[in-house]
C-alpha cells in the first residue's frame, strides 16, 4: 500500500474505511466521520480523490482547500500503485457481461485499492462491487447500523 502526504502512522485498533465519491453527498455521514475522526482510518482511493477533486474545481475551489476539508475528517490519499493494474483488467474481464469496464473501469480501480490496504468500502453503489469478495461494502447507513 502506497500512501500520499501522510505521516500518519496506521493504527490497527482503529477502524478503516475507504469512501467511495457517492459518499459525499451524505453530509450526515461526512460529519459523523469529522466528530469520530480519531476512531478511524479514511482511505481516499485515486480515482476518488480524481472525482471529488473534480467536483471542487467545477465548483471554484482550489486544490488545497479540498486538501483541507478532506484533513478535518484525517482523510488519507492512497498514491496510486502500478501493481494494481493487472488485478483490475483480470476482475474487469471476468465480470464483463454484467459490470462493462467502459461503465465501471473506475469501480475496479477503486476495488483493487481497497482490496490491496485491506479496508471495507462505503459506497451506494454496492451492486458495482459484488465482485469483492475479501473485503465488506456498506452503504453509510448500513455502516452506522452495524
Amino acid at each position: 500500500m502506497i500512501l500520499q502526504n501522510t505521516t500518519t502512522k496506521l493504527d490497527k485498533n482503529k477502524n478503516w474505511l475507504a469512501l467511495d465519491s457517492n459518499v459525499f453527498r451524505n453530509l450526515d455521514f461526512i460529519n459523523f466521520l469529522t466528530l469520530k475522526k480519531l476512531e478511524f482510518h479514511i482511505f481516499m482511493p485515486t480515482i476518488v480523490q480524481l472525482e471529488v477533486g473534480y467536483y471542487y474545481k467545477a465548483r471554484g475551489i482550489t486544490w488545497e482547500e479540498f486538501k483541507k476539508d478532506i484533513q478535518k475528517f484525517g482523510g488519507i490519499f492512497i498514491q496510486w500503485d502500478n501493481k494494481l493494474i493487472p488485478e483490475a483488467i483480470r476482475f474487469a474481464f471476468i465480470e464483463k457481461k454484467h459490470l462493462p469496464f467502459k461503465k465501471h473501469f473506475r469501480d475496479f480501480l477503486i476495488g483493487v485499492e481497497c482490496k490491496n490496504i485491506p479496508t471495507p468500502l462505503i459506497t451506494y453503489n454496492k451492486n458495482h462491487f459484488t465482485w469483492l469478495k475479501d473485503i465488506n461494502i456498506y452503504t453509510p447507513e448500513e455502516y452506522l447500523h452495524k
